[in-house]
């Protein structure tokens, strides 16, 4: 019995620290990104410069001379990274017309669901809340008083 219970526990360690050598790699599962994912990432690891910059010369670390010199180099980067993700974002295609279409149609319906055109029950409202429910509903849903018998 104690032959078989440490050939589990054996078993259990084996699987444990062997699962991660045997699993697929994290390369292979990662979505490849666009050319503006690079761009939002330097974007704020030079925001996050600039601020560490801040605390820096508040606690006296940095002269103010060279304070403001990094602090202009970081904003003139800063300025360089945002125009190029806004040149690529003026590049990204438009969805088309059909698609444009179809979402309006959506909102269309949406909009003509939320005032009751599509076939509610609803036909008498909430004496506490003023909520429009439902003729089989026993309970209101924006309130939960008790609705009582129709």
């Amino acid at each position: 019995m104690t032959a078989l219970l440490a050939v589990l526990v054996i078993a259990v360690v084996v699987g444990v620290v062997g699962y991660p050598l045997l699993r697929p790699s994290a390369a292979a599962l990662t979505i490849p990104l666009g050319p503006i994912t690079p761009l939002e990432d330097r974007k704020l690891q030079i925001y996050a410069d600039i601020r560490e910059l801040g605390f820096d010369y508040r606690m006296d670390k940095l002269e103010e001379a060279d304070y403001e010199v990094e602090v202009e180099r970081l904003k003139s980067e800063a300025v360089s990274v945002v125009q190029q993700i806004e040149e690529l974002r003026s590049q990204t295609p438009r969805a088309s017309d059909e698609l444009e279409a179809e979402i309006a149609a959506y909102r269309k319906r949406l909009d003509s669901s939320q005032q009751g055109d599509l076939g509610t029950t609803a036909s008498r409202f909430c004496t506490e809340c003023g909520s429009t429910v439902d003729t089989d509903d026993r309970f209101c849903a924006a309130c939960g008083t008790g609705l009582g018998s129709s």
